[in-house]
């Protein structure tokens, strides 16, 4: 079978700013948990995993902001930690209450949009602070802007509609992709993705079905996650000139056990994504030549990861809904880059 070996993804450098203080106290006040400041700075290393993997960011520089209470002549608690990490303390002499973190963090991201290209995309993370002015200025100067929060709006319509895209609900990331460590955890979290892979598996004898594991694998297979619409708008160009369709063909995929599809918690939607089954023998196979194909790469079509590329065009929601036999969920999702 003709097959292209795996593309080369394009990266954009990105500046991560932190309000480490509303993080801390969102984290502090909803998990058991003795270490907060461990889990925050877990919580950080999981972001940068998320935007590496799945929106090609490489963060260049991090900057986290908190404050020192007055009356307080020690050093923050963290920031040792920080130091360790790569982490800039960026610290004010204020209490937590008085909003001088956040009038920092803004200040900041300013000063970032006036220093770097707009090519730079800048990442805020707070807790539930939604920093909707400051998004749009940096949006407006050409920053793609990503604002993950721990607490999203309730409602799309809680945002301004021309950044309701940017924002990332956060709370997978504690724990690991589809977890949830001491928060309350949505209800397509849960167990470990090995305890769910398909127990029975088949070989796979349909030609075409066989080709659409083999366009999965070059095409996004250096995800551990892959986001189901981009997905099923590549296979729809593949497949544009046949009668094969791509729900059918992953349909048939998830039936032989080579693949299987998990909800993903975001705003202002769910999302779905594909795993592969590893253990799967055609799996194996196709992954086994990948590996020996790997130093041959293709450009990289940014189309596949648009703007919103993760929704269908329309209305925001996603493109498999319904189409596949799964529990509706109620919505809330994610994003995907410019």
């Amino acid at each position: 079978m003709a097959r292209k070996s795996p593309n080369r993804p394009v990266v954009r450098n990105a500046v991560l700013l932190i309000d480490y203080t509303n993080v801390f106290g969102v984290i502090s006040e909803r998990i058991d948990n003795d270490q907060p400041d461990a889990v925050v700075l877990d919580l950080v290393s999981s972001l940068k995993r998320h935007v590496s993997d799945h929106l090609k960011l490489n963060t260049v520089r991090t900057m986290a902001f908190a404050n020192i209470p007055p009356g307080t002549s020690k050093g923050h608690r963290a920031a040792g930690a920080w130091l360790s990490q790569g982490v800039e303390p960026r610290l004010c002499y204020a209490r937590s209450q008085d909003g001088a973190v956040a009038v920092d963090l803004t200040m900041g991201a300013l000063d970032v949009s006036n220093e770097m290209q707009p090519e730079t995309a800048i990442i805020i993370l707070s807790g539930n602070r939604w920093y909707v002015p400051l998004v749009q200025r940096l949006h407006r100067a050409g920053h793609y802007v990503l604002m993950a929060t721990l607490e999203s709006p309730a409602e799309p319509e809680d945002l301004p509609a021309d950044c309701q895209s940017m924002y990332l609900n956060a709370e997978f990331l504690l724990g690991g992709p589809g977890r949830v460590l001491g928060l309350t955890a949505p209800s397509d979290a849960g167990d470990d993705a090995d305890d769910r892979k398909p127990v029975e598996t088949y070989a796979i004898e349909d030609a075409a079905v066989l080709k659409t594991l083999g366009i999965i694998e070059s095409y996004f297979g250096q995800y551990e996650e892959i986001y189901l619409t981009p997905l099923l708008r590549k296979l729809s160009e593949v497949f544009a000139s046949s009668d094969d369709e791509p729900k059918v063909m992953i349909s048939a995929l998830e039936e032989a056990g080579a693949v299987w599809l998990e909800k993903r918690r975001g705003f202002p939607h769910n999302y779905t994504v594909l795993l592969m089954n590893t253990e799967h023998p055609d799996v194996a196979d196709i992954k086994s030549d990948s590996l020996d194909e790997a130093d041959d790469y293709d450009d990289f079509d940014d189309e596949d990861l648009d703007e919103e590329s993760y929704y269908d065009d329309d209305e925001g929601t996603l493109v498999d809904e319904g189409d596949f036999d799964e529990e509706d969920d109620s919505h809330d999702d994610e994003h995907a880059p410019a």
